[in-house]
């Protein structure tokens, strides 16, 4: 499985966005979205280029980005296909990068420009693990899943060598300072030393604790530098996303001897070593473990210290030319310069880690709201106020125009749950503040004035929903507790306890009458919203939702528009965990045979307001007829996962939030994506105000945003890279973005 299948969402997403039916944009060749912004994945390598002057920054969200190495400054985001790896050239005129290349081409592209300079053949699958340069200019080399290296000369794009079968992938390549050898190590735990003339194998390194995954040769070419970890587990991901709870590992780095082959000197240390890199001076070492970066004095045995660290596992380090900083590069999606002489971070650029958690459509169709967090509170690894997360919001947006009217709520607060009253004049959040507590807000929708706020749920609020008719409002949290309120003041009218693994998603009947709960732990309660009475819990029998512990466990619930069937679907947060949708009578909980047989798994969930349509989401949201269970289609959009979905009232629209802070609109009917709603949070002051610009994207690559939102855009156009000054003029169309909005139904597609 790839490591949290990043690059290729990314590429049935934003960044393969083309072609459509509201007129063909003016370049003729496919055009391709690249936003000029912070990374949406973890960052996966840093390299400095020659002369010292940028920093390249790799991440798995498929790009580069490439930044001033004295301030930080975002220059440009380069669309590569990275998310392994990147090299800059030994001119720093072109560079290349490891990673998802769905074309199987490994590229060199300009630094400057961003074009597309030579497309390199050879690799027979899609996924690149290491890239590496010759000093000398001469040669590229590369290694992926296909257990192959393969070396080209560069001046004409010939495969001078290919070195196949290898035993295992290989994860980590480097020319020694001559370009005379090609140091290769991987899987099997061995350095190989090549000779770069005839390609054959000069010597192996032997006796590593694991996989090689980071080599480098001392400038003057006599040393080898390696470090080994549990790479093949690891993958380049965050073990907090893992079902399983991460095991730990030792990590080794050795020093040999580039002539003899002797082993010089070899350091253990607990944790995870993904990354290493030598001083230009060679006389000293740095390396990511764990969430630290060390530095160690190679001219003595003294053990290493700590220069700076990461809320993250380190994943790349790199030397300054002068050597007396690092960039180092993490999982939490920041990349930072530290100085070593006094450890002070001369510069830190954050990632963009905001999920849209909860979408809610008015009924006039007219509005949308949307609730965020920073992912890693979604998933729990962190809490809310923790340092380095990222803000919370409450947006609304215009259905019509896909405009951000106004951002609601206080960006230290985590959003995890958004309603709208029925007459669409209101909207209500909940969530999670810094005192672990959690918040509701309502707030009016026109102006944005607040109506009332509390903080009077012991845990996160995680869903919130109004009655049909808005005059009740019910709130509930991560502890297991539904509070009924009184919309005008926010008292709490009714409490309802006891949901198992905490109350995780809210349902009213369409008349009122019926509460629904989905639990934590895979169960739904069912209660008489008028007298607080238990009816019946809903439960499969040898459901192991209540055995996850390591990510936040939803039940997702939906109701039929009659109010006798419901839907329901245990799953985690993070999608490691999940169990099919299960249909169940309302009136005596017994289980439906819909989808008995498809398994159909999926979270969210949703039915259409006629109960014919089941809406699933996951990497992709696939809609499902519900009397025969036949698969309609399938909507891919999102980068990495839906979190939130919901109909429009006529059934005509669906709407949906996900990850890295994105919220599409669909056609039902064709399954066709409309419009891409995105917004660029930026903190101000001491990160208590927030201002932002947003984006509304259509496929065809039309957009409107906010006035300053073309520093945010770029285009890939065939091997040319565009900007706004080049096509803004002819994409920047509000009137194709409402049309689309505004697009007339169409007949259903048939079922494949």
């Amino acid at each position: 499985m790839r490591p949290r299948d990043f690059c290729l969402s990314m590429a049935l997403g934003l960044i393969a966005f083309g072609g459509g039916s509201y007129g063909a944009p003016p370049p003729s060749a496919p055009l391709s979205l690249v936003l000029q912004a912070a990374p949406e994945a973890s960052v996966t390598s840093v390299a400095v280029s020659p002369d010292g002057s940028l920093v390249a920054v790799d991440s798995f969200d498929g790009r580069v980005r490439i930044h001033d190495a004295k301030t930080g400054a975002l220059l440009r985001a380069i669309d590569a296909g990275g998310g392994r790896g990147v090299a800059f050239a030994p001119d720093g005129r072109s560079l290349a990068c490891a990673g998802y290349h769905m074309d199987k081409l490994v590229s060199t592209f300009d630094v400057r420009s961003g074009k597309r300079l030579r497309k390199l053949t050879g690799h027979t699958e899609i996924e690149t693990y290491a890239i590496a340069f010759s000093p000398d200019g001469k040669w590229l080399a590369s290694a992926g899943t296909d257990k192959q290296i393969l070396v080209w000369e560069l001046a004409s794009g010939r495969l001078r060598h290919q070195l196949t079968d290898q035993p295992l992938p290989v994860t980590a390549l480097t020319f020694s300072p001559d370009s005379a050898t090609l140091a290769s190590g991987g899987g099997d735990q061995t350095v190989r030393l090549w000779d770069m003339t005839s390609g054959h194998l000069r010597r192996s390194l032997e006796g590593h604790c694991d996989w090689v995954v980071s080599l480098a040769f001392a400038p003057d070419g006599k040393t080898i530098a390696n470090g080994s970890c549990d790479w093949a587990y690891h993958r380049g991901r965050d073990p907090s996303y893992f079902t399983g709870r991460d095991p730990g590992c030792n990590s080794q780095w050795k020093l040999w001897d580039a002539a003899t082959g002797q082993l010089k000197r070899t350091v253990t240390e607990p944790g995870r070593l993904l990354s290493l890199a030598l001083a230009p001076d060679g006389l000293a070492l740095a390396c990511g473990i764990g969430n630290d970066v060390r530095w160690h004095d190679l001219r003595t045995e003294t053990p290493g210290r700590v220069v700076t660290s990461h809320d993250g596992p380190v994943t790349s380090v790199a030397f300054s030319r002068d050597g007396r900083a690092l960039i180092s590069g993490s999982h939490d999606q920041t990349v930072q310069r530290t100085s070593l002489p006094d450890g002070k971070v001369d510069w830190r650029l954050p990632g963009h880690q905001e999920q849209v958690n909860s979408v809610a459509l008015s009924k006039d169709g007219s509005l949308i709201a949307t609730g965020s967090s920073d992912i890693r509170y979604a998933l729990r690894v962190f809490k809310a106020g923790a340092k380095g997360l990222g803000p919370g919001a409450v947006r609304l947006w215009d259905a019509r125009t896909g405009r951000l009217l106004r951002r609601l709520g206080d960006p230290t607060e985590q959003v995890m749950a958004v309603a709208l009253s029925p007459d669409g004049r209101r909207v209500a959040s909940g969530g999670g503040n810094p005192g672990d507590s959690g918040s509701v807000h309502l707030w009016d929708t026109m102006t944005g004035a607040p109506a009332w706020s509390l903080k009077d749920h012991t845990a996160e609020v995680q869903a919130i929903a109004f009655t049909p008719d808005g005059a009740s409002l019910a709130t509930a949290d991560a502890d297991g507790l539904i509070k009924l309120r009184d919309p005008e003041t926010g008292s709490v009218v009714r409490t309802l306890d006891g949901h198992e693994g905490g109350a995780t998603s809210i349902a009213f009947s369409a008349d009122g009458t019926l509460l629904v709960c989905g639990e934590g732990h895979g169960g739904t309660r069912l209660w008489d919203a008028r007298t607080g009475r238990l009816l019946r819990t809903c439960k499969a029998a040898g459901s192991q939702a209540g055995t996850v512990t390591n990510d936040r466990m939803i039940t997702s619930i939906a109701l039929s528009p009659d109010g006798r069937t419901l839907a329901a679907c245990p799953a985690s947060m993070g999608n490691t965990f999940g169990e099919p949708v299960r249909f169940w009578d309302t009136r005596t909980g017994v289980l439906k045979p819909e989808f008995a047989d498809q398994q159909v798994r999926g979270r969210p969930i949703a039915l259409s307001p006629d109960g014919a349509i089941l809406a699933t989401g996951g990497k992709s949201i696939v809609l499902w007829e519900v009397r025969t269970g036949k698969r309609l289609s399938e909507l891919v959009g999102h980068f990495k996962k839906t979190q939130s979905i919901t109909f429009s009232a006529d059934g005509r629209l669906l709407v949906s939030g996900g990850s890295y802070g994105t919220t599409n609109v669909w056609e039902v009917a064709t399954g066709r994506l409309l419009v891409t709603l995105f917004a660029f949070p930026e903190s101000q002051g001491q990160g208590d105000t927030v201002a932002e610009d947003w984006l509304a994207y259509n496929p065809d690559g039309f957009y409107t945003g906010s006035p300053n939102i073309e520093r945010y855009l770029a285009w890939r156009v065939g091997d040319e890279f565009q900007t706004p000054e080049a096509l803004g003029p002819q994409l920047h169309r509000p009137d194709r973005i409402e049309a689309a909005l505004k697009r007339p139904l169409r007949k259903p597609v048939s079922p494949q």
